[in-house]
């Protein structure tokens, strides 16, 4: 099934239960007969039917089908105010559950929520790094003049933006940019310069500057137990590392780049493998923060990383979510990140991505940084294979420019200004 209306009605029934054993706020209660008829079983996502991306994602949530009260079902169908075709779409949750999904609404019922219990919509989101510098050339520490909370915060030492995820990559785009020009959010940093980067060492310590990258969840995912959910991730981290963060490399440089992944003091950052799950989705943490210098590159990468997501999650859903299509049993014991693992073609959703270069392969690519290794001729043989993805179709233009990007030399890049107030601010050209 794709997507259906639903007929959101807050119950004051689930309001009062107490049962400790059972989330109320976490459930969708529906008769038999409309679970049958909406085709629905163990879970469903719903959201408020807007074209605002925001309020979407602020409304959406994943809830647990179960029985409807016989009490609620009894006096709707006494009130006699709704068709027979209607009270086959109706579902019973919690009044806070059902503001939530409404932005706030006081009303009685809501005709026109969405559910979805195929993939779709999948968002994206992201919280990269920059770095402050003084007038000196020196830099500030972002903690002390930022808070560590908000749209702009910082991450110890390094500055931190926290544009609200999205589902079109120029939605994700105009929330950076939204960032950068509140002045309202950016007075604390205004004297300094604002500098995008993958690597920076002074006097007083490194920098691993990141460009993280996090991943929504289709329904069915985010109803996977969390032991099955970080399976699923290990292998989609590996497809995020081969198809989009081992061509980045070309613009982090080797020294930047091998210096931020293996020879940090402050720890080792974007190694192959390195993954964590933030509130229950993958965050992707490979790319370093030079992919936020200019908006168009910017675009091109969450274009490119939407294009692959995308895929992943038909094929998984053509695959009916099956585990052993996702993560096969037989290699739950294997070491995947170790360089003497060759064996990612185990993976039938790696296989499908042709994503199986070895995990030595992998990790002499990006540990070492080996930018002179991306070069037009790998390039061809990359942008061969994601013009294979069905999801090509919609995201060529990220793809294609990428491309035509990482075709530049390495050189291009070190030398192309980062300043982000330049580039996002007063939209400075790019290369």
């Amino acid at each position: 099934m794709g997507k259906e209306r639903l007929i959101l009605i807050p119950s004051e029934l689930m309001d009062k239960n107490t049962k400790t054993d059972r989330n109320e706020h976490g459930l969708v209660r529906m008769s038999k007969a409309a679970r049958e008829s909406m085709g629905l079983d163990k879970h469903v996502e719903v959201y408020p039917n807007t074209i605002e991306a925001e309020k979407r994602i602020k409304g959406a949530m994943l809830l647990e089908i179960f029985h409807a009260f016989r009490e609620d079902i009894k006096n709707l169908v006494a009130n006699k105010k709704l068709t027979q075709e209607e009270l086959l779409r109706i579902g019973f949750v919690t009044t806070k559950t059902f503001r939530k999904v409404t932005d706030g609404s006081q009303a009685k019922q809501h005709k026109d929520i969405w559910i979805a219990n195929d993939v779709n919509d999948t968002v994206i989101g992201a919280d990269p790094e920059f770095l402050l510098f003084d007038k000196n050339n020196q830099v500030v520490r972002a903690n002390n003049v930022l808070g560590y909370q908000g749209l702009l915060g910082c991450d110890g030492a390094m500055a931190e933006i926290r544009p609200k995820p999205a589902i079109a990559p120029e939605d994700f785009i105009d929330n950076i940019r939204s960032i950068f020009e509140n002045k309202d959010l950016t007075e604390p940093i205004e004297p300094y310069a604002w500098r995008a980067g993958c690597y920076h060492k002074d006097s007083v310590r490194d920098y691993p500057i990141g460009g993280h990258l996090h991943i929504g969840n289709p329904a069915q995912i985010a109803g996977l137990a969390m032991e099955k959910r970080e399976r699923f991730f290990k292998v989609v981290n590996k497809i995020m590392d081969e198809l989009l963060s081992i061509p980045m490399i070309k613009i982090d440089g080797v020294a930047l780049g091998k210096a931020r992944r293996t020879e940090c003091a402050n720890g080792k950052y974007g190694y192959f493998g390195e993954l964590r799950l933030c509130n229950g989705r993958l965050e992707h943490r490979t790319l370093s923060g030079l992919w936020l210098m200019h908006p168009k590159l910017s675009l091109c990468v969450i274009g490119t990383a939407k294009a692959i997501i995308d895929e992943v999650y038909r094929l998984v859903s053509h695959n009916a979510f099956n585990m052993t299509y996702m993560f096969p049993d037989n290699m739950l014991n294997q070491h995947l990140w170790a360089a003497t693992f060759d064996d990612w073609a185990g993976f039938p959703l790696a296989k499908d991505m042709e994503c199986v270069a070895p995990s030595k392969t992998m990790i002499e690519l990006l540990h070492n940084s080996a930018a002179t290794k991306i070069d037009k001729a790998y390039l061809k043989k990359w942008h061969n294979k994601m013009r294979k993805l069905s999801t090509y179709s919609v995201y060529a233009k990220y793809v294609d420019e990428l491309h035509d990007i990482l075709n530049n030399d390495t050189e291009t890049f070190d030398n192309f200004d980062k300043s982000l107030q330049k580039n996002w601010i007063e939209k400075s050209k790019f290369i």
